[in-house]
């Protein structure tokens, strides 16, 4: 472990997603990433508080939240605030969603399930891993 020179054990990432074995499961991903500085947040007004009050890196966004407010409303009014970097899950690739999507600024769009490689790939994208030591 202790010549993995990634940059991610700073991280901090935010899951805003209200189904909770998803979550538990993205945990998993990012933990085994080596991004251990993890937050939760089930509803948009939750998430927006959180990454208002907190140093977030990441969102980590499912599109439909059970109540309250949309994911991608939530990420339109946090980034109207705070330029932020998020990655949307969704269950559903229609272009009502991908629509709502494109009104925010995102890194990228995984429908789920949700590879560790997929995510892992994204995660680069966004913090390049180095290679020297």
């Amino acid at each position: 472990m202790g010549n993995n020179t990634n940059n991610y054990e700073q991280k901090r990432v935010l899951i805003m997603e209200d189904d909770l074995i998803l979550t538990l499961s993205l945990e998993l991903m990012l933990k085994k990433a080596g991004i251990h500085q993890l937050m939760r947040a089930e509803t948009g007004e939750e998430a927006m508080e959180k990454v208002l009050s907190h140093e977030v890196d990441l969102i980590i966004a499912d599109i439909y939240l059970g109540e309250g407010i949309s994911g991608t409303e939530a990420v339109k009014k946090i980034q109207e605030k705070k330029p932020m970097p998020v990655i949307y899950i969704t269950g559903n690739s229609d272009f009502q969603n991908r629509n709502l999507a494109d009104e925010t600024d995102y890194l990228d769009y995984l429908v789920k399930p949700i590879s560790h490689e997929k995510l892992k790939n994204t995660l680069a994208r966004l913090w390049p891993i180095s290679h020297h030591c």
